[in-house]
């Protein structure tokens, strides 16, 4: 059984991670599955695939009585969204999350609003995304062996955080805590990093004669593939991330003008050098 099928659950934006919390949902049977979006054109798409019970573009209606809620939203959104949901009547055992991947904005804007009011927060991150947004790119199994990186600081409520990393666990995912600021260093390294290498890539590439790519195999498809992410969220992701960006970003610049020096200088000894060591590196992960 389903450890959170006698949940209410409210899930506040049904986009890629939103509507597959949806589907986890209603395939693990969870007692009411809510949702709530801005525009009535995002619910027809969840009330066409009945993805939830109820479906709402109040956030106060979507809320009350939920036990359960989940930000789905745009980091820099969470926080109003957060003062509407503390508005409503919530139970006692209430708890808010969220999916946002960056932590530290996230737990001074909407924690910070739910600690003044009284109400568990805990931030949470799945690695789970996709350069393709939106419900039509939602599925169920994303979260199946993900990361879940869960965020408590110093004021977080122990029973919530155990409550929201058991459901995590619930759907598949692989659970981690550390606090917000070192979850910002680890995800410009892993995830933000590689999203400004794709798009340099990219750029460097297709720019002197974007013809040229009709002759390219894999590699600078698999190279350049996150690069297709919408350019409006990944705009609000780096710049809510730049101070733990700028660092790593600062490394790339270094070992690509390492990478042009050796070139330059025809130094095919430390070149070998180079190529083994991010082989040997990448292999520590991907085996």
């Amino acid at each position: 059984m389903f450890p959170f099928s006698d949940t209410t659950l409210a899930v506040f934006g049904p986009g890629l991670l939103g509507g597959s919390l949806l589907l986890e949902a209603k395939a693990h049977g969870v007692k009411e599955v809510r949702v709530w979006a801005r525009s009535e054109k995002s619910l027809e798409k969840v009330r066409e695939r009945r993805l939830a019970d109820s479906a709402s573009t109040d956030v106060r209606e979507t809320a009350q009585g939920a036990d359960l809620l989940i930000l789905a939203v745009p980091v820099g959104a969470m926080a109003a969204l957060a003062g509407e949901i503390v508005r409503a009547a919530l139970p006692a055992n209430a708890v808010v999350t969220d999916v946002g991947s960056v932590k530290a904005a996230v737990l001074a804007g909407a924690g910070e609003v739910c600690r003044r009011a009284g109400v568990a927060f805990v931030g949470s991150h799945p690695m789970a995304g996709a350069e393709t947004p939106g419900l039509d790119a939602a599925k169920s199994g994303l979260f199946r062996n993900a990361a879940c990186l869960l965020t408590p600081d110093a004021s977080t409520d122990h029973a919530a955080l155990e409550k929201v990393d058991a459901f995590w666990q619930a759907l598949g995912c692989r659970t981690s805590r550390l606090g917000a600021s070192h979850h910002d260093e680890v995800v410009a390294r892993i995830s933000h990093l590689p999203h400004l290498s794709a798009v340099a890539a990219t750029l460097a590439s297709f720019r002197p004669d974007a013809s040229m790519a009709q002759f390219a195999a894999g590699g600078l498809r698999d190279t350049t593939r996150v690069a297709s992410g919408l350019p409006s969220m990944w705009r609000e992701i780096l710049m809510e991330n730049r101070t733990a960006i700028l660092p790593a970003l600062k490394d790339l610049h270094r070992v690509t003008g390492e990478l042009l020096e050796i070139l330059t200088e025809a130094d095919d000894d430390h070149l070998l050098v180079y190529l083994e060591e991010a082989r040997r590196l990448r292999a520590t992960r991907y085996a």
